[in-house]
């Protein structure tokens, strides 16, 4: 295999894995299930920061699907330095 098409399927998987993680935990966020309910009312964002760290999600999540990835990659960066900021 050559080092392009091994770069490829590296940046592809680079792509889909968190996108697939993100978009995957969207149900929770926005059906409210009581975990996502109990994470967001400790600390201090239920229900608006759930709503708004779920669409950030969603829209890095289908950005990362596209030509845009770079984008999605930096949108995708903003829940995480809040997740780990506010412990």
């Amino acid at each position: 295999m050559n080092s392009s098409k091994s770069k490829t399927i590296i940046t592809w998987v680079l792509r889909v894995v968190p996108a697939l993680i993100m978009l995957q935990t969207l149900y929770f966020k926005f059906t409210g299930a009581e975990e996502s309910v109990y994470i967001f009312t400790q600390i201090g964002m239920e229900p608006w920061g759930r709503y708004l760290v779920g669409t950030t999600e969603l829209i890095a999540g289908v950005l990362l699907f596209t030509r845009w990835y770079g984008l999605g990659a930096i949108i995708a960066l903003e829940p995480w330095l809040g997740r780990y900021s506010s412990t």
